[in-house]
């Protein structure tokens, strides 16, 4: 994995982490996987944890945020002191190899957080990617190198045998995010930690989208949103058939895989560069028909903005520059007419 959340005890200097990587624990572990959202649960050291992971989603999109909300319950008879350590790996681009020499770091007082800037990047050059903690991070640093140690791994890093982080920020570095807050719990008491990962425009939106979830109450508000905004679109259409698992792939999992995997994510079984393709992505929108035609509608025109005065289309492209091949693919000419004919016999635009 290229993020962790890590547990420790700072009396018995045991750690550990709520999912079943990097650290897999032999107490059990449940994942629950929902829409738009999944749950990991698992108990061990006297310590109830869940860890709720989600990106708040709306019709537009949603904030450009991952969210991790991590609730911790003391289910032993004395007091617990733990730390909780958020742990990732910036990329900024294509690939790990190729960007991480040109990452540069700071931490910002207003935000409570780690930015992080890859100056180098052609099309995202001047966005901002940010971490950060609530409640707000008692250490941290964005040395990679220091965090894992020489030789160390995710398993077995190094920063988990020793009381604080540096704080090291700047350029130069093997860059990472790691942040971590101490809390303290009395028997059966509960307290949460929400962990934020994204990237903005800028630093004033930056600064607005952590604003926004820094009240626990607000991430609790953005999950049943997004959970309800999932439900109403893929409750449009409802299938019946005498085969449960035909309607159970019919009536939520085949069209929330449709947009969120293939249409946002841009990935899929053997593709999972974040390019648009031309032929792909205009049968899966036809998906959307019932239940999203403006989202449908949208991808119609930005395919028909890839075609070429000669008569043949780009096979794919990357946003926002169009970078991408021109490889005249016969397949690809039939279904931006076929799309066209059917949203417009479907949706009556």
């Amino acid at each position: 994995p290229s993020e962790a959340v890590y547990i420790r005890d700072e009396e018995s200097g045991a750690f550990w982490s709520p999912t079943p990587l990097p650290i897999r624990e032999l107490d059990a572990y449940r994942v629950r996987h929902g829409a738009g959202y999944t749950v990991f649960e698992h108990n061990s050291h006297a310590v109830d944890q869940e860890l709720t992971v989600f990106v708040p989603t709306d019709e537009t999109g949603g904030d450009p945020v991952c969210l991790k909300q991590l609730r911790l319950r003391n289910d032993g008879h004395r007091l617990k002191r733990l730390s909780v350590t958020f742990y990732a790996e910036w990329t900024l681009g294509d690939h790990r190899e190729n960007t991480r020499l040109h990452f540069v770091t700071e931490y910002d007082n207003q935000s409570r957080a780690v930015l992080a800037y890859n100056r180098y990047h052609p099309a995202y050059g001047d966005h901002v990617a940010f971490a950060t903690l609530t409640p707000a991070p008692h250490t941290g640093t964005t040395d990679r190198t220091e965090f894992l140690g020489r030789n160390g791994s995710m398993p077995d890093p190094s920063a988990m045998k020793r009381v604080w982080l540096s704080g090291r920020t700047g350029a130069g570095l093997d860059a990472c995010a790691a942040l971590q807050v101490k809390v303290d719990l009395a028997p059966g008491q509960e307290t949460e930690v929400t962990f934020m990962l994204g990237e903005a425009a800028s630093l004033e939106e930056a600064r607005e989208v952590i604003a926004r979830y820094r009240n626990l109450g607000a991430v609790d508000k953005a999950l049943k949103s997004t959970q309800a905004w999932w439900d109403r679109l893929l409750g449009t259409v409802q299938v019946e058939t005498p085969e449960l698992s035909v309607n159970l792939l019919l009536n939520r999992w085949l069209l929330y895989q449709s947009l969120s995997c293939r249409i946002w994510g841009r990935s899929g079984f053997y593709q999972s560069g974040g390019a648009f393709g031309f032929r792909d992505p205009l049968q899966d929108v036809l998906a959307l028909l019932h239940a999203a035609p403006r989202l449908a509608r949208e991808h119609i025109i930005r395919a028909a903005g890839r075609q070429f005065r000669e008569g043949d289309v780009q096979h794919w492209w990357h946003p926002p520059a169009g970078i991408g091949i021109r490889s005249r693919c016969s397949d690809d000419l039939l279904w931006l007419p076929f799309a066209v004919e059917h949203y417009v016999r479907v949706t009556g635009d």
